[in-house]
């Protein structure tokens, strides 16, 4: 029965740390989007636009995980 509840224990955290990488993610890959229709609104092909909003989302989430701009 203890590695059940250690598994169980093991679940719990791992849901949980998805939770929180759901929540800091969504608004990043939102504001990319954004970002991307901005762009093709604009002129810009869409595979730039593509481009560009991946460079975006990488640079966020390098920044929003401490690692800098």
């Amino acid at each position: 029965m203890p590695r059940d509840e250690a598994l169980d224990a093991m679940r719990q955290v791992v849901a949980q740390a998805c939770m929180q990488t759901r929540d800091l993610i969504t608004p990043i890959l939102e504001s990319a989007e954004g970002v991307k229709a901005d762009m093709v609104t604009r002129g810009w092909s869409a595979a730039n636009a593509e481009a560009v909003a991946a460079a975006y989302v990488q640079a966020m989430l390098k920044s929003s995980l401490g690692g800098g701009t």
